[in-house]
């Protein structure tokens, strides 16, 4: 498995990846399906993106997070977190992969606490975001939904100063 930053030339089989997550339900709060170009938008290129990570092997793109300040309700040092994995590679670490590499652009960019709003529904995600240092955030949470909360500096050893210091590819050992 490899980790790196996603390009737009990879917007339309990440727009196919998460348009087969929203088509299971109650994984996203995204409920319409994304064409490239509009993942790319969202995810990407917007003023609001942080970073785009991918996880990508010999059979494709596995998954990818992202970190974006599209809130405007967020503190200054805040910044949302997305996360999504093909069925076939959850519960291999992947997210946790990429979760260490998303807090060291955080870190990097200024970004002390990174934020994941999950619906209450998704217990497997809720499970996930805990497992990699989230904790709740009980002041933001709602009926539907379950905010969490982590700070940027848990054993994270990687430094960079932007997400442009980020390698093109990491591999994991």
């Amino acid at each position: 498995m490899h980790i790196r930053q996603a390009e737009i030339d990879d917007a339309e089989e990440l727009a196919r990846l998460l348009n087969s997550i929203i088509a299971e339900g109650g994984k996203t709060a995204i409920d319409t399906p994304l064409s490239g170009p509009e993942f790319a938008e969202w995810f990407i290129t917007g003023p609001h993106c942080i970073s785009c990570l991918l996880a990508d092997s010999d059979e494709g793109i596995l998954g990818f997070q992202a970190l974006e300040r599209f809130h405007a309700d967020l503190p200054n040092d805040m910044a949302d977190i997305a996360t999504f994995v093909t069925v076939s590679a959850r519960g291999l670490g992947l997210g946790r992969s990429l979760s260490h590499a998303t807090a060291a652009i955080a870190e990097g960019t200024g970004v002390q606490r990174i934020r994941a709003v999950i619906q209450r529904s998704n217990e497997d995600a809720i499970r996930y975001y805990r497992s990699v240092g989230f904790h709740d955030d009980t002041a933001n949470m709602t009926n539907s939904s379950v905010a969490l909360i982590r700070p940027t500096g848990l054993g994270v050893t990687l430094r960079m100063s932007s997400p442009s210091d980020f390698p093109s590819r990491l591999q994991d050992d």
